[in-house]
């Protein structure tokens, strides 16, 4: 465990600027669509408005313990957590790693199946809207990573202020459409819970990313990040649910389940707004897989083929072909289907390899550690 070269610090400005991290991986291109905001949430009634506070909550409690281990013993990895959390049965660490990979893969393909959607509203095929994402990827892959890093921060702020003008103009607009949703009896009210805890097990994808950014912050710094990030996530997809709730009956007679805020900023007719969110929710989607895809490409590149093909750039070139390949094929299932099982099935392993276990024996571990090594605090 190597010491921090930065110093540690709880002061609020570097805390939101940590929960900002979060928020960033909770609010792409999934978010944005409202897909996941009308299958967990919406479709089941008015609670929508508030089931986002409790799922954000859970997770938020969940990223403080992972936060808190990695901080008070200078780990920032979560390979190095994990192993910590099951020590000293370390090889569990592995269902961490099966996690990553599976969400990861089902995060790839729902970016592709969105964007490719996007391309649908332009008269192209679904197939071969996917085929045409695949040859973006693989030039990006190759070639533009490092643009697409740049330019993603812009493009995240233009997705994220086309899309809050969107929710609030969107609201106002359906005013009385939303006051009546709340006068609606709330269906399945078990599932609505089930499918709460769901969404927070996914979630957990944002765990390797907030180690890696706790890495600044000392042990207060962690709790203030935990309420920042569980306010900002959690306001901000109660905000998107409610719009949708006003929407729901217009999304659903228009058949736009896919893309439901789409279809609101279309419906809207504020042109600049429109085009602004395309470009944007096409660009977080493509993003997302960039970023992504060459994460895994780094991963593999040198445990794949190496024996067979002795070149660095010949073998990264013909990862990535077969790492976008596999993505494309999860694709072809749909948005809708990837969100609703891929996601789902990825939330049922989240609960059972990440949540339950942080909760209970990542925060008994925490809590022994800081009363033996109250140093730790400072």
């Amino acid at each position: 465990m190597a010491e921090s070269s930065t110093a540690k610090v709880a002061g609020w400005g570097t805390a939101f600027s940590v929960a900002s991290v979060w928020f960033g991986t909770h609010v792409g291109g999934g978010f944005a669509t409202g897909n996941q905001a009308i299958q967990y949430y919406v479709q089941f009634g008015w609670w929508a408005a508030f089931l986002p506070i409790v799922a954000m909550g859970i997770l938020a409690l969940v990223l403080k313990e992972a936060m808190t281990m990695a901080t008070t013993r200078n780990m920032y990895t979560y390979k190095e957590v994990f192993a910590e959390l099951w020590a000293p049965y370390t090889k569990l660490e592995l269902t961490m790693e099966v996690f990553n990979f599976v969400i990861i893969l089902a995060a790839v393909g729902a970016a592709v199946a969105g964007a490719a959607t996007l391309l649908t509203s332009f008269g192209i095929p679904y197939g071969l809207s996917v085929i045409i994402i695949g040859i973006i990827l693989v030039f990006l892959v190759i070639f533009g990573v490092g643009l697409i890093i740049k330019a993603s921060a812009v493009m995240t702020i233009v997705i994220l202020v086309s899309s809050f003008t969107m929710y609030f103009i969107g609201i106002a607009n359906h005013w009385d459409a939303v006051a009546e949703a709340f006068t609606r009896p709330q269906t399945q009210i078990g599932r609505s819970i089930l499918q709460t805890i769901v969404y927070s097990g996914f979630q957990c994808v944002a765990v390797p990313s907030m180690i890696a950014a706790a890495s600044v912050l000392n042990v207060k710094g962690v709790n203030r990040t935990s309420l920042l990030g569980w306010i900002m996530n959690g306001a901000a997809l109660a905000v998107s649910c409610v719009l949708l709730l006003g929407w729901y009956p217009d999304v659903v007679a228009a058949e736009q389940l896919t893309l439901p805020n789409l279809y609101v900023c279309n419906t809207l007719g504020i042109g600049i707004l429109g085009v602004c969110y395309q470009v944007s929710l096409f660009f977080a989607f493509i993003s997302t897989c960039v970023t992504t895809i060459f994460t895994m490409v780094q991963k593999f590149e040198n445990k794949m083929l190496v024996n067979t093909v002795k070149n660095l750039k010949v073998r990264r070139v013909i990862v990535a072909i077969i790492v976008i390949a596999v993505c494309l094929c999860v694709s072809m299932v749909g948005l809708d289907n990837i969100i609703k099982y891929a996601y789902g099935y990825c939330g049922y392993l989240g609960i059972i390899v990440i949540t339950i276990p942080m909760l209970t024996i990542g925060r008994s571990k925490n809590k022994k550690y800081i009363a033996e090594h109250p140093e730790c605090v400072k």
